[in-house]
């Protein structure tokens, strides 16, 4: 049994359970108080939850792939017996990217290694740093992905939280920041690749959370979005959560599903701009060509279950041709994968966001211009860098394409 926890409270316990009825349950304690609903999609309730395929979305929302799931495993495999999904959720349940946290010691949440971000984006050394990242911050990353990525407690923020002058200080529970690297083997520069696309997000005027590259090339250090100004999480979910299905199944559905579920569960004071944002963001993603903006590369950002729901800012966006020859959409769009023109994009606009005409073809207009822009900065890296210029050039080709279909509205 595992000890489910928002904030300094357990809200509830999970446990295996297989039989007929699934392989995992949660139940909530009865001492239950307003808006510690674990899910939009779990209120509180006397009977308990099963769910068949692994943990419940919403508890295996953040369990770690790739190479972070590889580092865990190695270093944990032989020490826990029946290594399932809810072991691995007990070793990183400490530290989650949003509220929730899982373990059965209370002195063991939110306790992150110090690690200075000004060192890492300073970092010019030739040792593995991300084989030393891994090792060492491995045990408290509860965040999904492929890519080689890990939680860390920023040295200098804790640092300053003790200043009592510090009128803008915060109290640092845990951790600050996502750090993310790359194989050089499978998806070479994707820190640099990543750094340029949420440039033209922002450019684009969609909310992003702070992103920093590495003066290496190596790493993308990332402000964590769900860790407000007092250091308190916001609870999160990605659109594999609220959809009620596995990570395994985050490639199935459609943009037009997900607008509905935007429709199902952004407050409605908050729905206008949220769908604007999904939009604008989803025509960064044909620009730049992303093939990855799937159900868990989009969520929501809540204080409490009872209180109001909001779209999170982009995130996790790439250019993905570079590794994928011939990438396409992750989920489908008018029922095809294909990077889509202007005119479905203005289409879906209208249709799935109720924007009109006008402003949708305006947001197609930013998002051109950002796109232009960034690659300008995108050229003087590839000549900084030589060694990103095969990535980088890459990168450019598939912008001018992008742009080219999915913003040009004269076609």
């Amino acid at each position: 049994m595992l000890n489910v926890w928002i904030s300094r409270d357990v809200v509830g316990a999970l446990d295996r359970h297989r039989d007929e009825t699934g392989d995992y349950v949660f139940a909530y304690r009865p001492t239950f108080q307003p808006g510690q609903d674990v899910s939009l999609t779990m209120p509180w309730s006397l009977k308990s939850y099963s769910y068949k395929n692994g943990l419940h979305p919403v508890f295996q929302m953040n369990l770690p792939e790739g190479r972070l799931k590889e580092s865990i495993e190695r270093m944990f495999r032989k020490r826990v017996q029946g290594f399932d999904q809810l072991a691995l959720l007990e070793i990183i349940g400490c530290s989650q990217i949003g509220r929730l946290r899982f373990s059965n010691d209370p002195n063991l949440i939110d306790q992150v290694p110090l690690q200075s971000v000004q060192e890492l984006i300073a970092y010019e050394g030739t040792e593995d740093l991300l084989r030393d990242l891994l090792e060492r911050f491995s045990g408290v990353s509860g965040v999904s992905g492929v890519q080689p990525k890990v939680l860390i407690k920023d040295q200098d923020l804790a640092k300053q939280s003790g200043h009592s002058d510090n009128k803008a200080r915060i109290t640092v529970k845990g951790a600050t920041h996502i750090v993310k690297g790359w194989d050089a083997n499978e998806f070479a520069h994707l820190a640099a690749n990543e750094f340029f696309c949420m440039s033209v997000a922002r450019r684009a005027g969609l909310q992003t959370p702070n992103v920093f590259l590495s003066d290496n090339n190596r790493f993308l250090v990332v402000e964590r979005f769900d860790l407000t100004e007092t250091g308190n999480y916001l609870g999160f979910e990605d659109f594999c959560s609220l959809n009620g299905v596995s990570t395994d199944e985050k490639y199935n559905g459609s943009y037009e599903q997900l607008a509905k579920r935007i429709r199902d569960y952004v407050s409605p004071a908050h729905q206008y701009e949220a769908l604007e944002s999904f939009f604008r963001s989803l025509t960064v993603s044909c620009a730049v060509r992303n093939g990855d903006a799937h159900l868990k590369n989009f969520g929501v950002l809540y204080e409490a279950a009872d209180k109001p729901v909001k779209l999170a800012p982009a995130y996790d966006i790439v250019t993905t041709p570079p590794y994928i020859k011939g990438d396409s959409l992750a989920l489908t769009l008018e029922g095809s994968k294909r990077f889509p023109t202007a005119k479905k994009l203005l289409n879906f606009a209208k249709l799935q966001c109720n924007l009109q005409p006008a402003r949708s073809r305006a947001i197609l207009e930013e998002v051109a211009e950002s796109v232009v822009k960034t690659m300008s900065d995108l050229r003087l890296h590839c000549k900084a860098h030589p060694d990103f210029s095969v990535v980088g050039e890459a990168m450019l080709r598939e912008w001018n394409e992008g742009v080219n279909v999915a913003c040009n509205t004269h076609v």
